[in-house]
């Protein structure tokens, strides 16, 4: 949990600098390129999900070389991913602005932002497959480290550029951008020392490795999680898109009220995480009861946190804003929709604990099927209810999208514990040794 509400730090700490500069155009500049990254994130994180879910199995059982196997390809596809999003950044960079839209001021910034920060893609999908590493081995405390690296870099540097020399929204994004790529070196850094250079070398010689066969295990699964992201990221698009259809104002106030949504979600999948490797321990040694213990004891510890974020933005949701910024109408815009935003946390918990249970047991059709039946029930609530509504019936909606997948998963859960087999013999104890 803690290295998961860090990483919400990188995008706190760029709309801290930003938002006191005096100007909405900045901001919501900033609003377009940060939520662009985010849903670049978000969209890409099956490297992560799949990676924790197949690891979590294998350590589960017992197998260490399946568990190093399974994380180099997880690079291998994420290094590929990366370098081939950072070439096509150009494009992707002015489609965004074309279908955000915002002013020309706000243009121009989140054109600069986008220009500068693409060109991380590469270590944000290698830091995922890592991390998914970590959780599915159960080194939780390594993945805080990287993250808190991560944290001090940027912030150091995006205060350096942005409010020392001065460099506005392109001082923001080369500060993310070097502290992207050193937290991913770190992260190579913690692999290499966990995993031996030789059995890693000897594992990427090995023919069997390169099998297409194997790679289209990870793939399958990778293109369920994808599809479910990408209905997850159109809702999320559409909230953006919509906000800037309502003005900057309220694009740039939704923009701040979104961060407090991915802390929360951070906070969230913090427990999720937990979920997720414990799950996935239990499915791959077989044990139906195991997955029933920690199904339970999971959910309620999430419904635990989930209530935490509730209260913390009941009481202190106005203070928090104005933390972000000293816009007059950007706040004003934000305190209109902070009690729904209190509420989220509770409502949209089940989405995601339930989420963890299923990455775990590495079963994703139910995921898409969740994603999918939540992103149609917003498609059509945003449709009838801004007109009426304005931005308060754009956030119902949102919220609507997360219980729908909750109870989705609900109903699927059932089906999943019993395909959990009976326990089996362990081949070695991997659960804390290097490989």
């Amino acid at each position: 949990m803690l290295a998961n509400i860090s990483g919400a730090l990188v995008g706190i700490v760029d709309i801290w600098a930003i938002g006191h500069l005096g100007s909405e155009a900045p901001l919501a500049g900033l609003a377009v390129g940060t939520f662009f990254m985010i849903n670049l994130y978000v969209l890409f994180s099956f490297l992560y999900m799949s990676t924790v879910g197949f690891v979590a199995q294998s350590f589960g059982f017992g197998r260490r070389r399946q568990i190093i196997e399974v994380t180099m390809r997880s690079l291998v596809m994420a290094a590929g991913l990366g370098l081939l999003v950072a070439l096509l950044s150009p494009v992707l960079r002015e489609l965004t602005v074309r279908v955000w839209n915002p002013s020309p001021e706000a243009a121009e910034a989140a054109s600069t932002y986008l220009g500068i920060r693409m060109l991380s893609a590469p270590a944000i999908f290698m830091s995922m497959s890592i991390e998914g590493f970590l959780i599915g081995t159960q080194r939780a405390r390594i993945s805080l480290g990287l993250d808190l690296i991560l944290n001090a870099l940027n912030t150091l540097l995006t205060v350096t550029f942005v409010v020392g020399l001065g460099w506005g929204v392109a001082g923001a994004a080369t500060g993310n951008l070097i502290a992207e790529w050193g937290a991913a070196a770190a992260g190579v850094a913690w692999l290499v020392r966990l995993i031996r250079p030789a059995r890693s070398a000897a594992t990427v010689r090995r023919a069997g490795f390169w099998h297409l066969a194997h790679f289209r295990e990870q793939a399958t699964v990778n293109t369920f999680l994808f599809m479910r992201t990408l209905c997850v990221q159109i809702v999320f698009a559409m909230m953006s898109v919509c906000g800037a259809r309502l003005g900057d104002e309220v694009l740039a106030a939704n923009h701040v009220l979104l961060q407090l949504v991915f802390v929360a979600t951070l906070a969230i999948v913090g427990m999720s995480s937990a979920t997720q490797t414990l799950i996935g321990e239990a499915t791959g040694a077989g044990d139906r009861a195991l997955f029933y213990f920690w199904s339970a004891r999971t959910a309620f510890w999430s419904f635990v946190v989930a209530m935490a974020m509730t209260l913390v933005y009941g009481i202190g949701g106005g203070a928090i804003v104005a933390a972000f910024t000293n816009v007059e109408g950007v706040l004003a815009a934000a305190e209109r929709q902070l009690h729904l935003v209190a509420l989220w946390p509770v409502l949209a918990v089940w989405s995601y604990q339930f989420d963890g249970i299923f990455i775990g047991a590495t079963s994703a059709k139910p995921m898409l099927w969740g994603a999918a039946a939540g992103a149609l029930v917003f498609v059509v609530l945003q449709r009838l209810l801004v007109g009426p509504l304005g931005n308060e019936g754009l956030w119902i909606a949102f919220i609507l999208f997360f219980i729908t997948r909750g109870v989705v998963l609900v109903a699927c859960y059932r089906g999943l514990g019993q395909k959990i087999g009976q326990p089996r013999a362990r081949e070695n104890d991997v659960s804390r040794v290097a490989f």
